[in-house]
């Protein structure tokens, strides 16, 4: 399939329409990859191309990742702080009614925070039904959504993130999850998606999460073919999965994602620096050649978006009541970690001595262990003991009626 003016496109040999029924923004797309590997990139790749395709999109950026896309003609972005609230009903309906994609920095928020506002953007969206109201699409994108979505736990972006997944399509919405921990992910958001987008990837548990999710309806040689594609990925480098696209290449693509993007990258890792370097010298930031362009250390309050007065209100309270919050994602059960050790002093463990079974009985009635007691080993008779007992006893009782007929007598 060869990419038109009107496509997608990621990179070599890997492209989705952007138009009709079957556009990139109607999809469920998953995202991963381990740190370093470009899926932060990929995704900014896709953001460009949607926004040259005048396609909307929302995208949460927890990390800050894409802050350079405010560059381009029809993106904007705003960076609420803890201290603030934003009327989510007001925004979705300036997102409906306008041409402006948005890109909201989470940077300035806890992650309780950034749990409530995505719970109250994902339920005040499929309240606005904008396929069927306005007759467009919109794409909605989660950085780091195992920290909203999680398999372990329910903060309350949980179930309104699920919700989104599986009734976006008929409304007209997509939904992008990105993650370096699949199997940190939940798995019913995740068996949503139509389109993988699988960068490198080493990690055991990790590997097996997508073996489970590919595992439905494709047969074991591709999935062996996707994970041996996936594990030996370069930076950069793509496994796309997607049945309903890729039906001529057997569901797979590998391809190389663009370097050539049109707004500055400010994602990947910060480089290392002595720490006694001069004063305000400046550092560079990211991996790619665009990520050094300087911003401001501090930023304006957020007041509203597309340039409308200063909006106040709040719109979470029903998201606050609905489920305890927040849930820590880093759990160990959660991220499959190791457990770590307490600080506090462990009692010491007390010895008892082994139990002979052989010689002990359980009770059914009452479960207590009755003592089988030797008889033999007990009485000073042996075996005769009830014997001689009963000839002592009569023996006792004749000479008891002797003694009393004498006196009678």
């Amino acid at each position: 399939m060869s990419a038109g003016k009107t496509d997608i496109i990621l990179g070599e040999n890997l492209s989705f329409p952007g138009y009709g029924e079957k556009s990139l923004t109607s999809q469920v797309i998953f995202v991963t990859g381990k740190r370093g590997s470009g899926k932060s990139w990929t995704t900014g790749v896709m953001m460009e191309e949607m926004e040259r395709l005048n396609l909307q999109f929302v995208c949460f950026d927890t990390l800050g990742a894409h802050k350079g896309l405010e560059k381009l003609e029809r993106v904007e972005s705003i960076k609420p702080r803890d201290d603030e609230t934003i009327d989510m009903n007001g925004l979705v309906e300036r997102i409906a009614t306008g041409d402006k994609s948005l890109i909201i920095d989470l940077t300035g928020c806890g992650l309780a925070k950034q749990q409530l506002l995505i719970a109250d953007y994902c339920e005040a969206l499929i309240d606005a039904k904008i396929g069927h109201n306005h007759n467009k699409t919109l794409m909605s994108i989660f950085e780091e959504c195992q920290d909203y979505v999680p398999q372990q736990g329910k903060p309350v972006s949980h179930n309104a993130i699920v919700r989104l997944c599986k009734l976006g399509r008929g409304l007209g919405y997509g939904c992008t999850l990105v993650t370096q921990r699949p199997a940190a992910c939940s798995k019913e958001a995740v068996s949503q998606s139509s389109i993988y987008l699988t960068h490198n990837v080493i990690n055991a548990r990790d590997l097996k999460a997508l073996e489970d999710q590919l595992s439905f309806g494709t047969d074991k040689d591709r999935i062996k073919r996707i994970l041996q594609g996936v594990t030996a990925a370069q930076k950069g480098e793509c496994v796309a999965f997607a049945p309903e696209f890729f039906r001529n290449s057997g569901y797979i693509r590998i391809g190389k994602i663009r370097g050539d993007r049109r707004a500055p990258h400010s994602g990947g890792n910060v480089s290392a620096k002595p720490v006694s370097a001069a004063e305000g010298e400046s550092q560079s930031f990211g991996s790619s050649p665009a990520s050094a362009l300087a911003y401001p250390a501090t930023m304006t309050p957020l007041t509203s978006f597309g340039g409308g007065a200063t909006n106040t209100s709040t719109d979470w309270k029903a998201a606050s009541q609905s489920l305890p919050n927040p849930v820590n994602p880093y759990s160990a059960t959660d991220m499959g970690a190791d457990t770590f050790r307490s600080q506090e002093k462990e009692a010491e463990v007390a010895w008892l001595p082994p139990i002979d079974y052989a010689e002990a009985e359980f009770d059914t009635l009452g479960g207590e262990v009755l003592e089988i007691v030797d008889e033999s080993s007990s009485s000073p008779f042996g075996a005769a003991g009830p014997l001689v007992g009963v000839a002592l006893a009569c023996a006792f009782a004749g000479g008891t009626y002797l003694i009393v007929k004498g006196f009678n007598q």
